[in-house]
Parts: C-alpha cells; structure tokens; sequence
C-alpha cells in the first residue's frame, strides 16, 4: 500500500481474492465429503489432499516458519513493521520514495543519525527537533510517520534545552523531537552521510546519490525546515554545516532537477554557508513544493503563495 502506486486497489484485491480462495477450498471438500470421495478406491487421492490442505494452512499461519528454514519462527519473525518491540533486523520496510526523500532531504536539514551497535548488525535511528515556533510543522510530521508505521507516537515528545552548563536555556526552553524506530534497512543512509574525522568523531557530508531522493516532497519538508524568505528577495536554505564545494553541489542539481537559479552566499560566519534561491525562481519553486506546504509554514513563501 506503500510502495506503489494505487497499492491500496492492489492489497485488497489481493486478499479479497485469497478469501474467495479458501471458500471454494472449503467448498471442494464438502463436495468429497457430500459424495463420498475418502472412500476406496480414491483413499490415497483423498489423503493426499488432506495433507495439501494442512499444509496450506500452515503456510498462511506461519509464513516465516516455511520461507525461513534457517531461523526459529519466534515472536520476532512475526512481528509487524510497525509495533515498537520489533527487532530492527526485521524492520525491513517497504520504504517508498517518499518516505525515503523526507528523511534523506531532511538530513541536509534539521534531521541528525545515530548507530547503534547490535549483535548481528547494526542499526540506524533518525530524529529531528523543531523549536515552539514550528509546532504545527512537528506536529505533522510526527503525525504523517505514525499512520505510516515508522514511530510509536501520534504527537512529538517535549523535551528541556540546557546549556552546557546544564541551565535550562532562557530562550526556547523546549523543543518538540520526532525518533523513528530503529532501521537496519535504513542504515546506508547513515553510512552516505557520516564520514570518519578520527576514531571518535563523525561529521555530516553530502553524499553523492542525494539528487536521486531531492523530490518535491523532500524539497519542501528540507524548506519548512530550514528556509528563511528574505524581503523583497528569494527565499535562503541554512547549509551552514557543509562545506561551500558540497553547496555549491546542492546548487547544480537544484538547478538540473527543479530549473532553479541559486547560488552559494556567505552567512557572516567563518567557512559558514547557505543557499540563496533567487526571486526570478520563487514561482518555479512554489509550483513545486506547494502541495506539500502545510498552512502555518506558508509564511516562508509570503508573496508566491
């Protein structure tokens, strides 16, 4: 229902027809019994039958008992995709497109990674904060993930903001964090943006399949985030933790993808950058990412909206 296009007519066709299935299964056995078909001399055709059909059975039951042979059919193997205590190995997904563009372009926003080590492999969780201010926009992020199956919560969780000296900060004192539950399908998205500085330390880069997953959908969830309009200007997106080469890539596929003019400015900070989309550009722009704009972040469109 995910993955594919009209994947909701596909499911339930699909499963109204297994339905229909195992009626007219159920139908050609009262017809053996009603006639009389266990008896010799069709005892063995009879018996054979009887063992498909427990088979059957068994194989809509216990699915993973049958294609698994190798593993034990435990509580995990048939957990689903979306309940908390599954184990990440078994989170396998799908992931569509979409899901996948709101996650990778939020990286380049206010999303962040963590691995986590397991003892057959490791997995990744993904986590985003939004101040008071963009309370709408996590609320309906949080929202569009849990009826997708990818969090446990309906809202985001409030969290305190300390210093570094460990005072709660005057200044937005909360935050609200979205987590998703933890993926090892997921984890090459970890792995394309987190490079090695040292054995310790791990830094946010640009990876090269990012113009595969710069959507309309994931360029207006990367806006909501992280876009300021500017008066009587274009609209500027924070990139101010890449490097300017990995802007100024940023700008050529927004250029080849979505035909708008951008360049790479200075934020008044030392090696700090961001990325101006030009005026000439805002109705381009607007047509694309519109659908995805919900109303209270329509204010970083004012004008074009």
């Amino acid at each position: 229902m995910r993955d594919v296009n009209n994947g909701w007519l596909i499911r339930y066709l699909h499963s109204n027809t297994a339905s229909a299935f195992f009626f007219l299964v159920y139908l050609h056995i009262g017809r053996g019994m009603y006639y009389g078909s266990y008896r010799a001399p069709r005892t063995l055709v009879w018996t054979i039958g009887t063992v498909i059909f427990i088979l059957m059975m068994a194989r809509n039951k216990w699915p993973n008992c049958m294609l698994i042979s190798h593993n034990k059919c435990s509580k995990d193997n048939l957990s689903s995709f979306s309940k908390s205590r599954t184990k990440a190995l078994y989170r396998i997904g799908p992931h569509n497109k979409d899901i996948l563009s709101i996650i990778i372009c939020g990286m380049l926003g206010d999303w962040w990674a963590d691995q986590i080590k397991g003892k057959i492999s490791s997995s990744v969780r993904f986590s985003i904060e939004q101040g008071i201010n963009n309370t709408a926009y996590i609320h309906s992020l949080t929202l569009y993930f849990y009826k997708l199956g990818y969090c446990s919560n309906i809202t985001p969780h409030l969290v305190k903001k300390y210093d570094k000296d460990g005072v709660i900060k005057l200044e937005d004192r909360f935050n609200y964090r979205l987590t998703l539950y933890t993926y090892t399908s997921l984890l090459w998205i970890y792995n394309s943006f987190y490079k090695d500085v040292n054995e310790k330390k791990k830094i946010k880069t640009i990876p090269s399949l990012i113009g595969k997953y710069i959507t309309p959908i994931g360029l207006a969830h990367w806006i909501m985030q992280d876009g300021s309009r500017q008066a009587q200007q274009g609209i500027n997106i924070a990139t101010n933790s890449f490097t300017f080469q990995e802007c100024t890539f940023l700008c050529k596929i927004l250029k080849d993808k979505c035909n708008l003019k951008c360049t790479v400015v200075k934020t008044g900070f030392t090696d700090q950058w961001r990325i101006s989309i030009w005026k000439e550009s805002m109705t381009d722009l607007v047509a694309i990412v519109k659908p995805y704009i919900i109303d209270d972040m329509k204010y970083k469109l004012i004008g074009y909206i």
